[in-house]
């Protein structure tokens, strides 16, 4: 690579975003840099369909080596970029760069680096920690440089380290991933070069077919060949889904029970698989046979059901490959011409976020709900089971949702864990019996229930100004460790306090501020050094040890 090929680089950028980004106290070096660092974080993030990212240049005098921000609330992504421009094309980016990004970094994220808090605007801020608040965000660093030597070892290893830090919960997706553009990834993200092609055949029973508007195929298709498709083409089938594959999850784990156990069973228990192709052809024949089709799908992608296929693609060459021969999948395939793309983005974003049943939605099965429903009525409340569920009443704080609920008794129960519970998973409290059970019995206490939605949203608004208000590991406490800290503030007054008609919580929460400042003030100070708050407070031996140590025991 050459000075020619960052002239193209330039001359690209330039063209993309010079207009409305140029800053005419910078000079060009700098300028094309923050030019460098925007293009970066569209090539995270590609094109949008529906909500637009937000996307922050922060480059500047203190900006504290992030150069750029964006935000993909669709996609879950939050994106840091550190970017160099070098002129003349030679070597690579430098460790000190590197280590000022990665505390800048560190200072956004709430853990404990220095007081010198990267430049971003309040709504940038704001924004990375609402999303960072949400189940299955993901964080991407990037460093990009038109600079055509490769990250030194050096200079890679206290990035692996923060991404250790980041990623140190065993069982979920990793939180954190970091991608390096040099020149000659610059120079061939120009080209725009599309995604792997992947043409799929496959057998289709009991198939049905629509025409309009899109051209849809619809059937069961074997386990086995499904898992085929993994092994033949890996996560290129998943090129256009809003997530990959996670490692391991609770869904995955229940796919494997399933094909172990029950393979006869499986289209019944499974929600099925959408692929999209940019044309289907059937094969000869099949259209005068709806028990059996051949179809070809070219440009094929998966949208939804990548769990499904990647958990069949482990099952080949295992003891229990034998049993995807009697399992089916529900399969639709959608086409949707290349001229389409917005359709298939459309069609991809509603396959992941409509219909969907949670675990929280089988409380409505539960008749000590039923009995709550009618014990908190007595006492003014309406109480809500079902997600989609419409309050009736026009005072919001007389409205409890059972999500809400669940939550609050974590946070209330004597044992901590179920707080931490309550902040890494909720839809655990209803899943494992066993807990769902300590909150949800038949000496669960309607009075109890009420107070500890009280006081959970209490310290919520209590730690929401502090978050506001605050940066660093105050702020990062704050965002992370509410569950905890209502927990801690609902064991010191006490059941009995919490179950007692004659008991005023009124003024307890009125006075509520000194103590939750208190006990965010003392985290702070036992707080571990260059952890992530959004770990610490998943991990019950962590929070243990925090509590301890901060001397709230």
């Amino acid at each position: 690579m050459s000075k020619f090929h960052v002239s193209q680089i330039e001359t690209h950028v330039r063209a993309l975003y010079e207009l409305d980004n140029w800053n005419t106290d910078l000079d060009d070096v700098n300028n094309l840099s923050r030019l460098l660092a925007l293009h970066s974080v569209h090539l995270v993030l590609g094109s949008s369909e529906g909500s637009q990212p937000l996307i922050e240049i922060t480059d500047g005098a203190k900006d504290r080596g992030i150069d750029a921000i964006g935000i993909d609330s669709t996609a879950k992504l939050v994106v840091f970029v550190q970017s160099k421009w070098r002129q003349d094309g030679s070597g690579s980016m430098a460790l000190g760069d590197v280590l000022k990004f990665l505390q800048g970094v560190k200072s956004l994220l709430g853990m404990r680096a220095d007081d010198d808090l990267p430049h971003a605007s309040e709504g940038t801020k704001t924004a990375v920690r609402d999303l960072l608040k949400t189940p299955g965000a993901r964080i991407r660093l990037v460093t990009v440089t038109t600079a055509g030597d490769a990250l030194a070892s050096e200079v890679q290893e206290p990035i692996l380290e923060l991404l250790d830090q980041l990623n140190d919960l065993e069982g979920i997706e990793p939180l954190a991933t970091h991608v390096h553009f040099a020149q000659a990834d610059l120079f061939n993200s120009i080209s725009e070069q599309a995604r792997p092609a992947v043409d799929i055949e496959l057998q289709m029973l009991d198939w049905g077919r629509a025409s309009e508007p899109q051209k849809m195929y619809y059937g069961r298709v074997s386990a086995a060949e499904i898992a085929g498709w993994f092994r033949d083409y890996g996560v290129d089938l998943f090129a256009e889904n809003i997530r990959v594959v996670i490692p391991r999850s609770d869904i995955n784990d229940g796919i494997l029970q399933t094909i172990r156990d029950d393979p006869e069973r499986f289209a019944y228990y499974n929600n099925g698989i959408t692929v999209l192709a940019e044309a289907i052809e059937i094969g000869p024949g099949g259209s005068l046979n709806r028990d059996v089709g051949f179809f070809k799908l070219s440009g094929a992608s998966i949208v939804n059901g990548a769990q499904t296929v990647s958990t069949l693609g482990t099952v080949l060459r295992t003891e229990h490959e034998k049993n995807l021969g009697s399992a089916f999948i529900l399969v639709r395939c959608i086409e949707v011409p290349k001229a389409e793309d917005e359709l298939g983005r459309r069609i991809t974003r509603f396959a992941n976020t409509q219909n969907e049943v949670s675990s929280q939605d089988f409380a409505f099965l539960d008749q000590e709900q039923h009995r709550l429903v009618r014990e908190l009525q007595v006492l003014g409340y309406e109480y809500l089971l079902r997600s989609a569920e419409q309050a009736k009443s026009k005072d919001s704080e007389k409205v409890i949702e059972v999500r809400q609920a669940a939550v609050a008794l974590a946070c209330a129960s004597r044992n901590v864990n179920h707080s931490v519970i309550a902040k890494r998973e909720v839809s655990r409290l209803f899943s494992e019996a066993s807990v769902y059970r300590s909150l949800f019995n038949p000496n669960t206490d309607p009075l109890r229930l009420t107070r500890a939605v009280r006081v959970t949203a209490s310290v919520d608004n209590l730690l929401d100004k502090i978050e506001r208000e605050r940066d660093g590991a105050e702020a990062g406490i704050a965002v992370h460790g509410r569950r905890v800290i209502a927990h801690l503030v609902m064991r010191k007054l006490g059941d009995s306090f919490l179950r007692d008609p004659e008991s005023d919580l009124t003024p307890i929460l009125g006075g509520l501020e000194e103590e939750v400042n208190g006990y965010v003030a003392a985290m702070v100070l036992a707080f571990p050094a260059n952890a992530y708050p959004g770990n610490v407070f998943k991990n019950q031996t962590r929070v243990a040890a925090l509590i301890r140590d901060a001397g709230l025991t």
